[in-house]
């Protein structure tokens, strides 16, 4: 019986990833194509709609927003756009947290929210140290007077983690890229090399 469960686990663990990947994959490309292609084939008409435009259409308007963005001109606009969009009241519960999570995405062309560095964080209680991003080198604005500073510690195999104000002599940096540590944290480390 325990070589039956042995090769079980085996195949449970080939088949899961496999699967949840494949069907996150459907189910995004599914909603895209929901938002965008019937707008497509209202444009296009029925017989000229081929399913899955909807999808090429979105990649496409990404894209072009994103030559927008880099554009001097139309780029301002977007600026203030952001802006805007920052200060409504009901907006700006939901779209700062969301812009601020893509501050940890990498390849941002913009430098001034992204994550500085990382670091080793010590839960002293605990005995153990926790590998954290440094999100702000300074909190003079909020917190005149004082050496803390905010450092985002992500959960392993959550969409989430918590954000900790620690003395910065309290830390030690690792010689680590952000997106790596990222990677790491998300994972468990599991996938580690020695190298790394």
């Amino acid at each position: 019986m325990k070589y039956v469960n042995q090769i079980f686990f085996k195949g449970l663990i080939v088949v899961l990833p496999i699967t949840l990947t494949f069907y996150l994959l459907v189910w995004a490309s599914y909603k895209i194509e929901s938002l965008f292609g019937s707008t497509v084939e209202w444009l296009v008409g029925q017989w000229l709609y081929i399913p899955g435009l909807g999808i090429a259409v979105s990649l496409v308007f990404i894209f072009f927003v994103g030559l927008l963005v880099n554009n001097y001109i139309t780029g301002r606009f977007f600026s203030w756009l952001t802006a805007t969009l920052e200060r409504v009241p009901l907006i700006k519960v939901i779209y700062n947290p969301l812009k601020d999570l893509m501050a940890l995405l990498p390849g941002r062309s913009s430098e001034k929210d992204k994550p500085q560095r990382v670091v080793l964080v010590p839960l002293e209680q605990l005995g153990v140290n926790a590998l954290g991003i440094v999100t702000r080198e300074e909190l003079e604005t909020e917190l005149p007077g004082t050496n803390l500073i905010p450092v985002y510690i992500p959960l392993s195999y959550m969409l989430g983690g918590i954000t900790v104000l620690i003395d910065r002599e309290k830390v030690q940096k690792v010689d680590i890229p952000v997106d790596q540590a990222l990677k790491l944290s998300v994972t468990a480390w599991i996938k580690a090399r020695e190298s790394e």
